[in-house]
């Protein structure tokens, strides 16, 4: 076929076929790389800034055919999942939902489930969902994407408890008044204890709606930081240590003494 600056010169009925040399460098780029052992992360940029690059300047001035980008789109997907050269893998997620944006994706890892035979490096990673979750709270915007009841959004206060059965399916946007940008107050006192109310009036409202974002309390610009979630887990801990305290001077007999000793002390 005819080409003009690396593009085809004439393009027919068949023009699947037009581009099949675009298929060709794809597979060509895959070969000459699979020899090589690349990580997850290498692979990742390998797609994003060599194979899907490739397509590039022909879609700058052709429209490519829907069956040639399905194509194109099956060969990352393979060479993503598989293992070894010419061994295929298992698919675990398709491949539209792994190109979508992060703050995009329907992928929550909050969600997510330990599965079975995981390796240890999942199970270690999971083991921090429950942190990462009491850390988590939403910042109001226009109020469209917070559950009352089930999402933690008033400010140092935990989620609304089994009290509110009448909030589980409501959102956070039918106590804002979006023509003022201003609070229910009427709505939130008479539904609220006095406690809770000021607490939700007290929360900010910018002027323009926004969308609502998740955002980490350990720190005041809401970025997560190690340091902030092992304060968490340290105030966490103290709160426990005080609760079988307190549980204790309930009934001595109620939990075993630890033996007394004048040694102990603390090596840093």
């Amino acid at each position: 076929m005819e080409k003009y600056l690396g593009l085809p010169n004439m393009i027919g009925r068949r023009k699947k076929e037009s581009f099949q040399y675009l298929k060709d460098k794809v597979n060509s780029r895959i070969r000459d790389w699979s020899i090589r052992w690349l990580s997850q992360g290498g692979k990742e940029v390998f797609i994003k800034s060599i194979l899907q690059a490739i397509p590039t300047y022909a879609m700058s001035c052709f429209l490519l055919p829907n069956s040639l980008c399905g194509d194109l789109e099956k060969i990352f997907a393979n060479f993503w999942w598989q293992k070894k050269q010419g061994q295929k893998g298992i698919h675990w997620c398709k491949w539209e939902h792994m190109c979508r944006g992060k703050e995009e994706g329907e992928t929550n890892f909050l969600n997510s489930r330990l599965g079975n035979n995981c390796s240890y490096t999942w199970k270690s990673i999971w083991a921090t969902r429950g942190i990462l979750s009491e850390g988590l709270c939403w910042k109001v915007g226009n109020g469209s994407e917070i559950s009352m009841m089930n999402d933690s959004w008033i400010p140092y206060y935990a989620r609304l408890s089994s009290h509110f059965v009448n909030l589980r399916d409501c959102k956070v946007a039918e106590l804002i008044d979006e023509s003022k940008r201003e609070w229910k107050q009427g709505l939130i006192e008479s539904t609220f204890p006095m406690e809770i109310a000021e607490r939700i009036i007290c929360i900010p409202l910018a002027k323009e709606p926004h969308k609502d974002f998740p955002a980490w309390r350990g720190e005041s610009l809401g970025e997560f930081t190690v340091r902030s979630a092992y304060k968490l887990l340290q105030d966490k801990n103290y709160n426990l240590a005080n609760s079988l305290e307190l549980y204790s001077n309930m009934g001595e007999s109620a939990l075993p003494k630890a033996p007394k000793s004048n040694d102990m002390f603390w090596v840093w």
